[in-house]
């Protein structure tokens, strides 16, 4: 009884962390990040409470405890051997006396530590949620929180279209530089991002809702989420988050099409098909209201912007760097501190500040060397991979529906955020990382899926 008090507490509060983490700026600001950082481990601790109180030893997949033990280990090392710390007013690193001056370490203690603490929770995130994956009942309640969180975030930034606001309606003075601002989300980009994260959960909620038996405001409530968290996507003037929303579009309807048209009545199959043109015409109200024109602009700029965007510069520039990274490359999150000098001796600099690379597999590489790079790598293709396996195995037939549809959505999710990692920088935004991590446990908690649970 006691242990059970333990584990539900810890599991709503996780909840309530995916909840507050898009709202809080998509957790881009100082206090957000450490408020999310306490939420999240406020939830460890009740976890390992529960565990050590009901002498319960959870189930995880070895080269996940290994991939999870190596990133934290040499992550771990590199701050706290780090040789400097950079200071900002001189612009200078400032020596440090460190255990082993021989051996690898970060430029900035201050930095890699800050960003150390926030990738173990992350990392833990994933175990957690390869745990709570096991229960088919908060399965059930994570998806729906992540469905009525997307929506939410989706309908603030319609709303903010629709009005003409010039910043996030609760801040008085515009912030610097967040002339693009979508919903809670500074830059655009990263909203695309999230909303393309979420928006194939609250398609896979409608699709459930009319596959299954279901209330009728269940149904409408489903079909609403969707009609606005797909608005938004085509509202918001990321052209990359839009072709990718695109791409996913066309993956869920191949994967999920045949499916829905077998399980759905004829009679409701005449009510999906007024519903589809309810739909696109409700979207085609929407977008008047929120001033689509803007995002088709954009469109009809795209060749002169692509061939004359800095963020190429910067790239190229970071590939140079690459020769200098070695196994363990330059410290986590310590980007910001280290391109600035190659940048100022390329022959071609990209102008302006860079505090993250719009190519998020080359930051991953110059702060963590190949090595740690590999790991990363391994951790998010690897869980992609075992999310596919672990579908295709004979045994997911015993799988509850619910499993089976989500894993789909997931697997689509994560393919998503893979390829917007390639030019631009959504990996290193803290609500991301965080619904990423919960995908992610939930690829690799797939494997130790048996059949109906209702834990």
């Amino acid at each position: 009884m006691t242990s059970g008090l333990f584990r539900n507490a810890a599991r709503w509060i996780f909840l309530a962390v995916l909840v507050y983490a898009p709202w809080a700026y998509g957790g881009t600001t100082s206090a957000s990040i450490q408020i999310i950082n306490w939420l999240l481990l406020a939830a460890f601790i009740l976890w390992i409470v529960e565990l050590a109180v009901g002498g319960r030893r959870p189930a995880f997949p070895r080269l996940l405890l290994f991939l999870v033990v190596a990133l934290v280990g040499i992550g771990g090392w590199m701050a706290l051997n780090a040789p400097s710390i950079y200071d900002s007013d001189f612009h200078t690193f400032v020596p440090l006396r460190n255990f082993a001056p021989r051996l690898a370490g970060s430029v900035d203690f201050a930095i890699s530590a800050a960003w150390m603490l926030r990738g173990a929770l992350l990392l833990c995130a994933i175990l957690f949620v390869v745990d709570l994956s096991q229960s088919n009942r908060w399965l059930l309640r994570l998806w729906f929180t992540i469905g009525l969180v997307a929506g939410s975030i989706a309908f603030l930034g319609l709303l903010q279209k629709a009005t003409g606001a010039q910043m996030i309606f609760w801040q008085t003075a515009p912030v610097w530089g967040a002339t693009t601002f979508f919903a809670t989300y500074y830059y655009h980009g990263n909203a695309g991002a999230y909303l393309n994260l979420v928006w194939p959960l609250t398609a896979g909620l409608a699709v459930r809702a009319f596959t299954k038996p279901s209330h009728p405001g269940m149904r409408a409530l489903w079909i609403s989420m969707l009609i606005v968290t797909i608005a938004a996507v085509v509202a918001n003037t990321s052209r990359m988050a839009q072709l990718i929303a695109l791409l996913l579009l066309i993956a869920l309807s191949v994967q999920l099409g045949p499916a829905f048209l077998r399980k759905v009545s004829h009679t409701k199959k005449n009510v999906g098909l007024a519903g589809a043109i309810a739909i696109l015409l409700t979207l085609f109200a929407v977008g008047q209201a929120t001033h689509l024109e803007q995002p088709l602009k954009r469109w009809q700029s795209v060749t002169e912007q692509i061939s004359s965007d800095a963020r190429w510069r910067a790239s190229r520039v970071a590939m140079g760097a690459q020769r200098d990274i070695g196994f363990f490359g330059f410290g986590p999150g310590t980007f910001r501190v280290v391109f600035p000098s190659y940048n100022n001796a390329a022959t071609k600099p990209a102008p302006g500040t860079w505090r993250f690379l719009h190519e998020d597999y080359l930051q991953t590489a110059l702060e963590w060397g190949w090595l740690g790079s590999s790991l990363w790598a391994l951790l998010f293709f690897g869980g992609i991979a075992i999310g596919i396996r672990s579908y295709k195995k004979s045994a997911a037939q015993n799988w509850a529906p619910r499993r089976r549809l989500l894993q789909r959505l997931v697997i689509v999710a994560l393919a998503g955020v893979a390829l917007h990692a390639l030019v631009d920088f959504p990996l290193q935004i803290a609500s991301i990382q965080l619904y990423i991590a919960t995908y992610l446990g939930l690829c690799w908690g797939s494997s130790l899926w048996k059949g109906v649970n209702s834990g």
